[in-house]
């Protein structure tokens, strides 16, 4: 059943919440997980800190052991949870609790004031459901209103931490479908929520969304798109305090739609793109093409993903391509700001043209915060992550599994292909892959045709490296130059058979080499580096009337 979306309330249709919370404990890394209202298993599996859980009645549907060093299950309230003083019994100081129990404001309000008895200044809790998208399912009494859809009214916690607990940092973000609160500055000590409980709830409690005012709710409460919020970098950080001064960014993917837009590959560079703007205070957002020209306010920036992506320049904004894939057709390449080339060769020939004055190289980049390097077993042998391409053969998985090594191929694609028998999986997780690449012995790669024309290194390439693995690749003409000694190149099975002994046969000063040249490519090759030269570009553009379109010089 569709959404039925009120006016005044918001639709939180950005990153689904579980690839958020996925996101989250990638990068905070826990070393204790507390979550209350686990049901099925989707959130407590995101887990491999010690964990612990809390449910009256559970469903499990998923694997929760994984690699947690510790699991405690308890099949009962949260109340009586706390009541028996199990975390104290445990030792665990809570580092990131999710708390999705019952849907009502008393249950989340007891749960978030005994969790943050047990937490430390610097720990994270997150709870759901409180960006609803209509009044009806915000009814105290689940299945009143015309959905099935219920968040009941835990929105009210959001008022109640701003009015009692000011000291609380309060970050609301877009995650589909209510949203997620995440607070930050907690004190163990504070026993402010606990003395007004009863206060709370004679103001709270019997009052419904309307009467307390949609328009009040939402206005005191800035909801962050996922792609901008601080918890998705490695290392999260407020944005600097005039952050709202600085252009927006759109970034323009080829997606068709919001729908789609997870299945495409751009989406992934975009993503890295964004947090790493984000993070620098610049407000960014990730567009589909139906989306496009949705922003059009003054002032912003427009960062065009140049594969398939025809976006025309608007007027007031900076309108920048960067050319990651496809050739230098001159598509609206003319009336851009800027374009930026991923490939050396692709450059020079811009150079020799009309696009030599607002031409520069950039290579494509690494989401550092997903792609590092690890102290883990290799051992995986020739690892190959890729779709099965119709009418292109993969030329280098053909040759690893004809050369008797062991072979891993995770895509789709394959499980019809006469290659089917070394097939993992038809998909791995994005903020998984670190850790397929870096327990291979070798990541295989290899450029389609039109990449090799236009000399175009494989992203692939920058994320093997990133991860201090070894890769093995077709040649396609043109690397940075930092990176050559670290990539070994064939052009058929015979040389094939050449890269793969020497990628093999690595010396241990070799590979130590190379684990501190994937370190060092954070400042060289990761999406903050990228968004540093861009930024640096904007700057150099000339001001607004300086590069009129043709349509406002006809006015």
């Amino acid at each position: 059943m569709a959404k039925q979306h009120q006016k005044g309330f918001h639709l939180a249709d950005g990153l689904d919440y579980l690839e958020f919370l996925r996101r989250l404990h990638l990068n905070l890394k826990p070393e204790w997980y507390f979550e209350v209202g686990t049901q099925t298993g989707a959130s407590l599996r995101l887990s491999d800190a010690k964990s612990i859980s809390v449910d009256p009645s559970f469903a499990v549907r998923h694997e929760l052991i994984g690699t947690k060093p510790e699991l405690y299950l308890f099949q009962q309230s949260s109340d009586e949870f706390f009541a028996e003083n199990r975390l104290t019994v445990l030792g665990a100081t809570v580092d990131l609790a999710f708390l999705d129990g019952m849907h009502l404001m008393e249950f989340l309000l007891r749960d978030f004031i005994n969790t943050e008895r047990y937490c430390s200044a610097d720990s994270v809790i997150v709870m759901h459901d409180c960006v609803p998208w209509n009044s009806a399912i915000t009814a105290r009494q689940r299945g009143k209103g015309p959905t099935s859809d219920w968040t009941g009214d835990v929105w009210k916690i959001v008022p109640i931490l701003q009015a009692y607990r000011p000291d609380l940092d309060l970050e609301i973000v877009d995650c589909a479908p209510t949203g997620l609160v995440i607070v930050t500055g907690l004190d163990p000590e504070s026993n402010v929520l606990s003395d007004a409980y009863d206060e709370i709830l004679a103001r709270f409690k019997d009052t419904d969304i309307e009467e307390y005012g949609v328009e009040l709710y939402f206005d005191a409460i800035d909801i962050v798109p996922a792609e901008q919020s601080r918890w998705l970098s490695a290392c999260p950080r407020l944005l600097p305090a005039d952050w709202k001064r600085n252009p927006d960014v759109s970034i323009k993917v080829a997606a068709p739609n919001r729908e789609t837009l997870t299945a495409w590959g751009d989406y992934y560079f975009a993503l890295g793109l964004a947090k790493a703007f984000s993070r620098l205070g610049y407000k960014t957002t990730i567009d589909p093409a139906d989306e496009w020209y949705r922003n059009s306010k003054p002032g912003g920036i427009d960062l065009v993903l140049r594969g398939r992506a025809n976006f025309g320049r608007q007027p007031g904004r900076k309108c920048l391509y960067w050319a990651i894939s496809k050739g230098l057709r001159k598509i609206n390449y003319a009336e851009a700001d800027h374009v930026f080339w991923a490939s050396r060769p692709m450059y020079d020939a811009a150079l020799k043209g009309e696009m030599a004055a607002k031409s520069s190289l950039l290579p494509q980049g690494f989401d550092s915060d997903v792609m590092y390097p690890r102290e883990s077993l290799r051992g995986d042998g020739i690892v190959f992550v890729g779709r099965n391409r119709a009418g292109f053969e993969r030329v280098a998985v053909g040759y690893a599994a004809r050369s008797g090594h062991g072979l891993k191929i995770w895509g789709p694609g394959w499980n019809a292909s006469k290659h089917a028998e070394f097939v993992c999986d038809d998909h791995v997780e994005n903020d998984r892959l670190s850790g397929v690449y870096g327990q291979a012995d070798i990541v295989l790669n290899d450029h389609t045709p039109k990449m090799k024309e236009n000399g175009q290194p494989s992203n692939r390439i920058f994320d093997t490296l990133a991860c201090g693995s070894v890769p093995v690749s077709d040649d396609a003409g043109w690397l940075p130059d930092d990176m050559t000694e670290y990539v070994y190149l064939f052009e058929d099975e015979e040389s094939f058979g050449r890269a793969l002994r020497a990628a093999s046969s690595e010396s241990d000063t070799k590979r130590r080499k190379r684990l501190k040249f994937a370190s060092q490519m954070r400042e060289t090759h990761s999406f903050e580096a990228r968004v540093r030269t861009i930024l640096e570009v904007v700057e150099s553009l000339p001001v607004e009337g300086e590069h009129e379109t043709a349509a406002e010089v006809s006015q």
